[in-house]
């Protein structure tokens, strides 16, 4: 009885070949996964932050060049610094200045307060996330003393 030789693959190979070739592709897929997500999370954490420290520095920046006038407007929620209104749109989660004309302080905002702790010194929080669920919050607040002008509320 003569052997032939076959070339190629039993079927009890290629099954065994393509099942770890799935658990592989399964792992890859997962670490990658899991990395991506990672990722989208600390770019949202370094978004939310830079916005949030934008605007203070924006603000600060505003009263510390001496307005004549500074006013605590929407119940804390607002300021007017010599005609400049910074409020906080809380259905856009944004702040504006001068009344919403499309130009945006900063994004994903859910948190904006003034509050006047003396004649001339006033407290600035900032409250900012990435989502409505709360996460990747930061929070920012700064006293800012003001030398030639007296605040005002509304």
């Amino acid at each position: 009885m003569v052997v032939k030789k076959e070339a190629g693959f039993t079927l009890i190979e290629l099954i065994v070949t393509l099942a770890i070739l799935g658990v592989v592709i399964g792992i890859y897929s997962s670490l990658y996964y899991s990395g991506y997500k990672s990722f989208i999370s600390t770019q949202n954490n370094v978004d939310v932050e830079q916005n949030v420290r934008f605007a203070m520095n924006y603000i600060v920046t505003a009263l510390e060049k001496g307005p004549s006038h500074v006013t605590v407007i929407d119940n804390g929620h607002g300021i007017n610094i010599d005609g400049l209104v910074i409020r906080l749109d809380r259905k856009k989660h944004a702040l504006y200045t001068n009344g919403n004309a499309g130009h945006e302080l900063a994004v994903k905002i859910y948190g904006f307060n003034v509050a006047k702790k003396s004649t001339n010194m006033i407290n600035i929080q900032i409250i900012g996330q990435s989502d409505d669920n709360g996460s990747n919050r930061f929070f920012l607040s700064t006293d800012v003393f003001l030398r030639k002008s007296d605040i005002n509320g509304q």
